[in-house]
């Protein structure tokens, strides 16, 4: 069914460490043709777009996600449009205004959103791999690679989350990027479009599966607080 969300694991267990193995690329497309992630370990940052998956290193290379690479975070979704607009001068600012009337009319439900088009500059970051297991998420931000690309065509991929599922995913924003050329990519901390057309599809499911490995139940997963997520995350939440 479309424009249900699919997540597998949650973004607290991200936070506390817990990141070996997960779903299958393989099972994770079975849920969507859209979606973001990372792999094993948090090496990485991982985007689909019709229905390619892609993973970014932290050594700046792109390479097609293989059927057996696991993934112990992931959100999908079978991304049918429900709404589109032509944009002009985005910014991730402006991204809640440019979304009205389903913000802040539908700011209870998540939001898939996608948007193709030319970009003046976009900032994103890829993490690096843990250095030891159980190595948490906020300490890889502390070693993220950032890259400034201007001039560049692409997709923005990702979701609006609600404020109340917070520790689930990351409330507000998540939006992962891919190049045209499929040569660049990762997590977006910010962008300045220039043109494109924005879509998105409001979903009224949202679908979690948790992890049966011995790690993910060794201990208790604790609630993080938004500030907490954001400043690994490299987001301000919804603004």
């Amino acid at each position: 069914m479309a424009n249900i969300v699919y997540q597998y694991s949650v973004l607290s267990a991200l936070m506390q460490g817990i990141a070996d193995g997960g779903i299958t690329a393989a099972q994770l497309l079975t849920h969507g043709d859209h979606g973001l992630g990372t792999v094993s370990h948090m090496d990485g940052e991982i985007v689909i777009v019709d229905g390619e998956a892609y993973h970014f290193t932290s050594d700046h290379r792109l390479r097609p996600v293989q059927p057996t690479d696991t993934l112990p975070f992931a959100m999908a979704t079978r991304f049918q449009p429900t709404w589109s607009n032509p944009v002009h001068d985005l910014t991730m600012d402006s991204l809640s205004a440019a979304l009205a009337p389903l913000l802040p009319s539908r700011q209870n439900s998540f939001l898939s959103i996608r948007m193709d088009g030319s970009f003046r500059k976009i900032l994103f970051r890829v993490v690096p791999a843990q250095s030891v297991p159980g190595e948490p998420l906020g300490a890889l931000a502390k070693r993220q690679d950032l890259t400034t690309h201007v001039a560049v065509c692409g997709t923005l991929f990702g979701f609006y989350s609600p404020p109340f599922t917070t520790g689930f995913s990351v409330a507000g924003f998540h939006l992962h990027f891919l190049s045209h050329d499929r040569r660049m990519g990762g997590h977006v901390l910010s962008f300045d479009a220039e043109e494109g057309e924005l879509k998105a599809a409001v979903a009224n499911q949202y679908q979690v599966e948790f992890p049966q490995s011995e790690s993910f139940h060794q201990e208790p997963i604790r609630a993080f607080v938004e500030t907490e997520i954001h400043q690994a995350e490299g987001t301000s939440g919804s603004d």
